[in-house]
Parts: C-alpha cells; sequence; structure tokens
C-alpha cells in the first residue's frame, strides 16, 4: 500500500479532518490534501511526526500495510468534537496585539516626556510661535533626550518580538481551524467598542488640552506634552481593539500562511534544480511563485538596510549634525545592492 493510501486511513480511523492533521502537523490543509493525493510527499521531519502521532513505524506508513483498524483508541478524536485552541493561536496573538499597541504608545510618550520637560515656547510679539532649535530644546530638558531615546528603543524593540513572535508561530503552525465560538466574537466586539470610546475621549482630550495649553496659557510645549501623551493612550486604545479583532479572522491569516508557503516551497524547488525538475516541470506555476517569493524577500531586506540607515541619519538630523547624509547614503547604496546583486533578485 502506498504511502497516500496509509494516511488517508489513518487520519480517517482517527475521525481527523484534514485541518485537524495539518494543525497537528504545522503544515497547511492544502499539504495535507497534496500528500493524500500522492501530488507531493513530505520531508523526513514531517515523516517523523506523522509517525508519531499515528503511533506507527516509518517503514509501515511509507510502503507497509497497515491493517484496517490498527488506530490507537485513545488517539481518536471524538465525533462532532467541537474545534478548540491547540495551538495556542489566541494567547499568541493576544500577546502580538499588546506589544504592536505598546510600541506605538511608547514612542509617542518618550516623545511627550520630551516636551513636558523643557523649557516653554513662547509668541514672539504676537507674529507667531518661535519654535527653539532642536539641540537647545535638549539642553533644556535634561531628561528629555534619554526619554525619547528609551521610547524609541522600546518601541522598535517590542515591534520586534512582535514580528518574531509572529514570525514563529507561522513557521510552526501555518493552517489553524476556526475556533472561535459566537460568544467570543461578542465579547471581542463589545472590548473593541469599549477601546474605541476610549480612544476618542483620549484623542478629544489631547486636542483640547493642546489648544488651551498653547493658546490662552500660552505654554506650547506643555500643550505638545498633553498632546503626545494622551495621543499615545488614544493610540494604544485604538490599535490594540482592531487587533484584537482582526485576530477572529482565522480564515484570513489561512489564506495569507497558505500562499506564503506555496511560493517558499516553489522558491526551494528553484533554487534545488536540477534534483527537483521533474517537480518543476510537472507544475509550470512554481516558477511564477517562486518569483514572487524572492522578490518580496529580496524587498525586504532592502527595506529594511535602508530603514536602519534612514533612522541612524535622523537622528544625527535632530541632533544638528551635518554628517547625517553618510548614513542615509549608505543605506540607499545598501538597499541598491542588495536589490541587484543578491541572487534571488534576478
Amino acid at each position: 500500500m502506498s504511502f497516500s493510501d496509509n494516511l488517508y486511513r489513518l487520519r480517517a480511523e482517527r475521525n481527523m479532518t484534514q485541518e485537524q492533521l495539518a494543525m497537528l502537523m504545522g503544515v497547511s490543509r492544502q499539504a495535507i490534501s497534496k500528500w493524500e493525493a500522492a501530488r507531493a510527499y513530505p520531508e523526513m521531519d514531517k515523516l517523523v511526526r506523522l509517525c508519531d502521532v499515528f503511533g506507527c513505524d516509518l517503514d509501515e506508513l511509507v510502503r507497509g500495510d497497515i491493517p484496517t483498524g490498527a488506530a490507537y483508541p485513545d488517539r481518536r478524536v471524538p465525533v462532532d468534537a467541537e474545534p478548540t485552541d491547540i495551538s495556542g493561536y489566541d494567547s499568541c496573538m493576544r500577546g502580538i496585539a499588546l506589544m504592536l499597541a505598546s510600541s506605538a504608545a511608547s514612542a509617542l510618550l518618550g516623545i511627550a516626556v520630551l516636551f513636558g520637560t523643557a523649557g516653554t515656547f513662547a509668541y514672539d510679539g504676537g507674529s507667531g510661535l518661535v519654535f527653539a532649535p532642536l539641540v537647545p530644546l535638549l539642553r533644556t530638558s535634561p531628561f528629555g533626550l534619554p526619554a525619547l531615546v528609551v521610547g524609541l528603543v522600546a518601541a522598535l524593540s517590542l515591534a520586534a518580538l512582535a514580528a518574531n513572535r509572529y514570525l514563529g508561530f507561522t513557521g510552526r503552525f501555518p493552517y489553524v481551524e476556526d475556533f472561535y465560538t459566537d460568544g467570543q466574537r461578542e465579547q471581542t466586539t463589545a472590548l473593541a467598542r469599549r477601546a474605541r470610546i476610549v480612544a476618542a475621549v483620549a484623542g478629544a482630550i489631547a486636542i483640547g488640552a493642546c489648544l488651551v495649553k498653547s493658546g490662552p496659557l500660552c505654554h506650547v510645549s506643555g500643550g505638545l506634552c498633553s498632546l503626545f501623551a494622551w495621543g499615545g493612550v488614544a493610540a494604544w486604545s485604538c490599535l490594540y481593539a482592531q487587533l484584537m479583532v482582526r485576530r477572529l479572522d482565522v480564515e484570513r491569516y489561512n489564506r495569507r500562511n497558505a500562499a506564503s508557503i506555496e511560493q517558499r516551497e516553489a522558491a526551494r524547488a528553484v533554487a534545488e534544480l536540477p534534483a527537483t525538475r521533474a517537480l518543476v516541470q510537472a507544475n509550470p506555476e512554481v516558477p511564477r511563485l517562486a518569483k514572487v517569493w524572492v522578490k518580496r524577500q529580496t524587498a525586504i531586506a532592502a527595506a529594511t538596510a535602508l530603514a536602519g540607515f534612514g533612522l541612524l541619519a535622523g537622528v544625527f538630523a535632530l541632533l544638528g549634525w551635518p554628517i547625517w547624509f553618510i548614513p542615509l547614503a549608505v543605506g540607499i547604496t545598501a538597499a541598491v545592492l542588495i536589490w541587484v546583486y543578491m541572487p534571488v533578485a534576478r
């Protein structure tokens, strides 16, 4: 009996759907379908994982004749069982939402401390607002620059941690069965509604405080401090609500991961030519999918280099250093070289 027949029989005897097996294996549902249709073959680590899931030997699974009824009773899925979050999807997405919302708030709060500890801006004879240059502003704000740096570093760190956690989770669980109940969806909708109300109130306070302090009180730095401080509260509430609602769209999560997996597998097949020539010739979409994947990876690498050096140039410019154009030029050059000379971009 072939591997595809054995896989189908073992899955059916355990009352597993392709979606449930895909979650346990950390692959997409389309991958399970291709394995059972003999249109693709799993890698060795996936074969070992299948043996662990079904409690069988590798030789039996690949080329043996597994007898009917060999499934272990304790490993069968109850008929009509409700979907459960066996992958930890909900807790992962909650953590990512919290980190991204806190990232945005950290940057705004750092700017708020900068203005809150600075000297007061004033109006010059009613002719208009006179903004002090940044360097004198930092001199009048002993805690401004450290607070700004800490806020920006915290924002970047939280964003990087969120991205790393998301990529790690999607790598392990590219497919997740939708397990959310109507009650959970209603609770999330109510939470998002309350969070948006908080964001609206905080935004109104931010604008009102900024106008009052900057106008009648002639305390512009205080007004800007209130604007960014309450703006941080509004940004946190609004972003957290949006991400909590988006986590419920499990179908969107699966659809994006399925497309990414197909592109990555196509790129791997093209990179391993001529060993995978038969696979590439059998599927005319492989070259196109591979090209999309490698172009996206190259664009990400180039954008990362440009953003890193651009941020450094921005810091130099804010400090008034005339060499700010050097890291900017290095970033642009690095991005161009990555795009032109990286093998994946060709």
